[in-house]
């Protein structure tokens, strides 16, 4: 009788393990994998499309009324077109570079060129317009500038 018990006890926990089992990985014919299990959703997740980099120095220390630049570095994916920068100063800098200019390369360095009018606290900010997937998207880099 005991063992009968334990036989039974054993495959009813068998049973709902299986069927549990099964309802996690439920259309895993053909390849079809099921969506309820988290490993599986990981695999069917969208993969990340790469984004623009632009790398530009955050903080510049420059002598003023002496011409300076900072370089824009920048990666720009395929999935990205019409990458153009708008460069805004802030009073008491005056850009030296043109304040809008478009990235023709995929890859590369741009610098920016100013002079800082007068001591103190300014800034760049650059602006990066593009379409990707024609779809337009905007980035904002900033550039305090510490003149003495």
């Amino acid at each position: 009788m005991k063992k009968t018990l334990v036989a039974a006890t054993v495959l009813s926990s068998l049973i709902a393990f299986y069927s549990t089992a099964c309802e996690l990985h439920a259309s895993m014919g053909n390849m079809q994998f099921g969506f309820q299990h988290p490993m599986m959703q990981q695999h069917l997740a969208t993969a990340k499309e790469p984004l623009i980099s632009l790398n530009i120095d955050r903080k510049r220390e420059v002598i003023k009324l002496e011409e300076s630049a900072v370089p824009l570095r920048f990666t720009i994916p395929s999935n990205y077109k019409e990458v153009s920068v708008d460069v805004l100063a802030s009073d008491g800098v005056t850009l030296l570079s043109p304040q809008r200019f478009t990235l023709l390369s995929a890859k590369g360095e741009q610098a920016i060129s100013f002079q800082a009018q007068k001591a103190g606290t300014h800034e760049l900010v650059l602006k990066v317009y593009a379409l990707k997937k024609n779809v337009p998207v905007t980035y904002t880099r900033k550039v305090k500038i510490l003149a003495s």
